[in-house]
């Protein structure tokens, strides 16, 4: 049964995006059609999708449009790609779709944006085309997280806004290394858990490899982000399997750095491996941050 969605009057950006697109939209945190440009979507009337969950709109193969979505949602982090559709009559067509968060003040996830370009293509290419739904190089199969690729470009995407700012950036790195080969799905799976219950939503999780998920926080100092680390090690490994210890490192990005993402990366898992290290000599995770501070 379908939850009900107050209809409201089309938002003036959707006209306008009507004229760039085949079609524009809005979406409720629940994923739920709120607004739709007058064209409707995939051959749907507009009327009829508002209070439709998207999920039943956009059926993309193996529902990875919804990992998008919730991603998104959880996230607050903007996606593009390239995926086939099925219209309302079943026939088939290729899109790009261009999705963004909808904010409220206080920088809290409320929604989706969305536009979809009709690309005139029957079929997607094969394997070694672009294909942006392919969920092995955007997101993380085990925890939905972005997938190491898509997390620097979804963190590069900041730099400037930030230093515009005039505002840091602190990139953490917790890592479990230290655990079982066979613990370490499960754990990486628990801990985006609690990650995800914790975090601001302008955060941004991925991860790195098997033993590292990143996190990246926009207008956090090293203080600050030492500070959370020293949480991360004192609390997380009670709901690891095994209680495995976490260690952390981080790096801070300062306004104006020429700091690019890849260089972050490097040495946010330097001082990575330097609280594994450390923590393989204690009985609680230890944390670094890159150069000379020291946990």
């Amino acid at each position: 049964m379908r939850s009900p969605v107050k209809p409201r009057p089309e938002p003036p950006w959707l006209g306008i995006a009507g004229m760039l697109a085949d079609a524009a939209f809005e979406t409720d945190a629940a994923g739920r059609f709120t607004a739709v440009s007058a064209g409707g979507l995939l051959g749907h009337k507009a009327s009829r999708l508002v209070g439709m969950e998207s999920a039943e709109v956009f059926n993309a193969p193996g529902a990875a449009l919804g990992v998008i979505f919730d991603a998104i949602r959880a996230e607050a982090v903007v996606w593009h790609g390239r995926i086939e559709l099925t219209h309302a009559d079943g026939s088939p067509g290729s899109y790009r779709l261009a999705l963004a968060p909808k904010l409220d003040g206080a920088d809290e996830v409320t929604g989706t944006y969305g536009m979809l370009l009709d690309l005139g293509a029957p079929e997607l290419g094969g394997a070694g085309t672009e294909f942006g739904f392919r969920v092995a190089e955007l997101l993380d199969p085990d925890t939905g997280l972005w997938s190491a690729p898509s997390f620097v470009e979804q963190a590069s995407r900041r730099f400037d806004r930030l230093d515009v700012e005039d505002r840091p950036g602190t990139l953490l790195f917790l890592g479990f290394a230290q655990a079982p080969a066979a613990l370490h799905t499960p754990i990486a799976m628990r801990l985006t858990e609690e990650l995800r219950e914790i975090v601001r939503p302008t955060d941004l999780l991925g991860r790195i490899d098997h033993t590292t998920i990143a996190l990246w926080c926009d207008g956090m100092d090293h203080l600050t982000g030492a500070e959370r680390a020293t949480r991360f090690c004192a609390h997380l490994p009670a709901s690891l399997p095994d209680r495995v210890l976490i260690s952390v490192g981080l790096v801070t990005r300062w306004p104006g750095s020429a700091d690019d993402p890849h260089s972050l990366i490097a040495r946010a898992g330097s001082a990575l491996a330097e609280a594994t290290a450390a923590t393989d000599r204690e009985t609680l995770g230890s944390w670094r941050v890159w150069q000379n501070q020291i946990g």
